[in-house]
């Protein structure tokens, strides 16, 4: 059973977890990208050099690929490979291959912070209260906002702004949604849903400090009433065509939980959800190969710190 990971990028601690469940099914784990010089690429066991995502080549490419290396699973690992993914799933199951996308409806949801806002919404989930900048000429604003893209990713362009000050910074964001600033603590979940979107597992944790948006120090929590949410949640995103990982952002205010991402794919702090219990790539291993993986909600280890530092990989010969 081999694995290929695309835009593998920096995930070198995700490739380990996933070469570690392949090798004991005497599997191999293959890391695709367009950089020659990605760490990843020189961790895996093979590295493969993939074109744009946005190449009209990209989808063709892979799936040769996947009959080339009798690939079992596909895992991508960036937002905007989501999208172009979205349909593709039965083209790869037609190869043999799994495929780790959810269904388009819930990649539509999840990828714009609008559509977020107004399907959660809808669905009765607790979202910010959310506008567009057509929307506020009469709107009641509250008085604290915060504005980011609505396809943005990484923190990028991602600002707390007064309401006397919108206008100004709306010209600093790209493809801008304006949300009610919540008050409350940040927390960050990672997710795993079966194949039949049924939730298996989460690790709920906060995110002490992060760099370009990525986790790299953080603690898990249990927090009252926080078990009985993810559930809801994840039996929705199961009920939408949620498949596999998601991690997803909330604030823990003082009465109610309030979600406002979701991003269903791993995570970049995904290493303390599987330090803490979340063996979520053998867990995949396990589906793909037909064998039952029973829910474990709410089974992990509370209290559990990551801090996380860089290592470097040298050579005199990039992959490409």
């Amino acid at each position: 059973m081999n694995i290929l990971m695309t835009s593998a990028g920096r995930r070198t601690s995700l490739l380990r977890f996933f070469q570690e469940a392949a090798h004991a099914r005497g599997g191999s784990v293959h890391a695709g990208d367009m950089d020659g010089l990605a760490p990843a690429l020189y961790l895996a066991d093979h590295a493969i050099r993939l074109p744009r995502v946005t190449d009209t080549n990209y989808i063709p490419f892979l799936l040769d690929s996947v009959e080339k290396h009798a690939v079992s699973l596909v895992v991508p690992t960036i937002d905007t490979e989501l999208t172009v993914f979205a349909e593709s799933a039965p083209l790869f199951a037609a190869k043999g291959c799994r495929l780790l996308i959810s269904s388009p409806r819930l990649i539509s949801a999840c990828r714009d912070k609008w559509n977020t806002s107004r399907v959660f919404g809808d669905l009765g989930v607790r979202v910010p209260r959310s506008w567009l900048p057509g929307q506020i000429d009469n709107a009641d604003l509250p008085e604290k906002l915060f504005i980011k893209p609505r396809d943005g990713s990484a923190s990028l362009d991602a600002y707390p702004v007064e309401k006397k000050d919108l206008s100004t910074m709306l010209d600093q964001v790209p493809n801008a949604i304006i949300q009610e600033r919540i008050t409350g603590r940040e927390i960050t979940i990672d997710a795993l849903l079966d194949f039949d979107g049924r939730p298996i597992h989460f690790v709920p944790r906060i995110r002490v400090k992060t760099v370009g948006g990525e986790s790299v120090q953080g603690t898990t929590i249990k927090e009252p009433g926080l078990n009985e949410w993810l559930e809801s949640l994840l039996r929705i995103i199961g009920d939408m065509g949620g498949i596999g990982p998601m991690t997803m952002q909330a604030f823990l205010t003082d009465d109610e939980f309030v979600l406002f991402e979701i991003n269903p794919r791993f995570g970049g702090g995904f290493p303390l959800g599987h330090a803490a219990g979340g063996l979520y790539p053998h867990w995949l291993m396990q589906m793909v190969a037909g064998e039952p993986v029973a829910p474990r909600l709410g089974e992990y280890t509370v209290g559990l710190s990551m801090t996380r530092s860089y290592t470097e990989v040298f050579t005199q010969e990039p992959q490409w």
